[in-house]
């Protein structure tokens, strides 16, 4: 017999029912949502840091390349990115909204900003 994910009581009924009553049923995924809005959050607060970051090193130009510990230093999140793209050359260039870089040594970096 299948116990409920929220209660652990036993099910009475269907086989593939998961809980025991709707209000297990709405705490289990309120738990989960709460869960996952918290974890998202912290994210895209990395991600909107990064960015913050980015612009205010390029300013109003196109491109900068500068020296990695400039980011480090600004306590960028390299692992934190909204995409990658490839190009040509086969250079990886990692996104952060309408921002990109790519390490162009290893210890400089060239920060691109994308037109759209």
């Amino acid at each position: 017999m299948n116990k409920c994910l929220q209660c652990s009581k036993e099910i009475i009924g269907r086989t593939d029912k998961k809980f025991c009553s709707v209000t297990c049923k709405n705490e289990y995924n309120n738990k989960l949502r709460k869960l996952t809005i918290k974890e998202t959050a912290l994210i895209d607060s990395y991600l909107h840091r990064n960015r913050e970051i980015l612009m205010t090193i390029i300013g109003s130009a196109k491109q900068v390349q500068l020296d990695k510990l400039v980011l480090i230093r600004a306590k960028f999140r390299f692992e934190y990115h909204t995409g990658h793209y490839m190009n040509k050359e086969g250079k990886t260039y990692w996104l952060v909204y309408d921002f990109a870089w790519m390490d162009f040594s290893d210890q400089k970096i060239l920060i691109v900003r994308k037109t759209i």
